[in-house]
């Protein structure tokens, strides 16, 4: 892999003061929110670690997402809801008409876990690892999860945030620098849907998935 990782080419991009562009960045977002769609609804895994040094680059500059270990996440793009204090299950909404009810989606209900100690990870972080049991019993919140790390990810790529600027954070902030005039409102705006910190106010992942698709078709147009 002759380009290195995404996080290599951040953490060059901003020293050097390089500008991609922004086809390519769309690009990138469309092939990493593509990545984690196929291992949920194709492969039917997660990935749990999503972030900037998970992604190479090829030959091609493709990126393909690496690090399949699923032993821990980074604490800054984790969603705050897969920490391992929460689980969670669907609840059908209440609905005052036929026709809200038959519109209506289960909300994704999160309640504090509060009995012994438990641990499902040898080494890494969180020690109880929510991603297998979501897996098989709610894949919803599965998704908004990754969503949320996938958005981060974006983030970070957009605002040229390399991992080394956040490996100390213990909150996630989201702001835009001067760095990111050129990127487009609603390139921030699902990101943005990404980082909701509702997971059920979060941009769905294959509406995800279209939403660039469609800006990759129309920029190459």
């Amino acid at each position: 892999m002759s380009h290195g990782t995404l996080n290599d080419y951040i953490e060059k991009s901003k020293i050097e003061g390089a500008r991609l562009p922004s086809i390519q960045k769309a690009t990138w977002c469309f092939q990493m929110a593509s990545a984690v769609a196929h291992a949920h609804y194709t492969a039917h895994t997660f990935h749990m670690d999503i972030k900037p040094a998970n992604f190479l680059l090829d030959a091609d500059r493709n990126l393909i997402l690496i690090d399949w270990e699923q032993s821990g996440a980074a604490p800054y793009t984790l969603a705050p809801e897969a920490d391992g204090a929460w689980d969670v299950k669907e609840m059908a909404t209440s609905a005052s008409s036929e026709e809200t009810a038959n519109a209506a989606t289960p909300r994704l209900v999160y309640e504090k876990y509060s009995g012994p100690y438990r641990e499902n990870l040898a080494w890494g972080q969180p020690k109880w690892n929510v991603f297998p049991s979501w897996k098989d019993t709610c894949p919803r919140a599965l998704d908004a999860a990754e969503v949320f790390s996938l958005g981060r990810t974006m983030w970070m790529l957009l605002n040229r945030v390399p991992q080394s600027e956040l490996e100390d954070c213990n909150e996630v902030v989201m702001s835009w620098n001067d760095a990111t005039d050129e990127v487009p409102n609603d390139w921030k705006g699902v990101v943005g849907r990404c980082l909701d910190p509702d997971p059920n106010a979060r941009i769905g992942l294959r509406q995800l998935v279209d939403f660039w698709k469609v800006v990759t078709r129309d920029d190459v147009a």
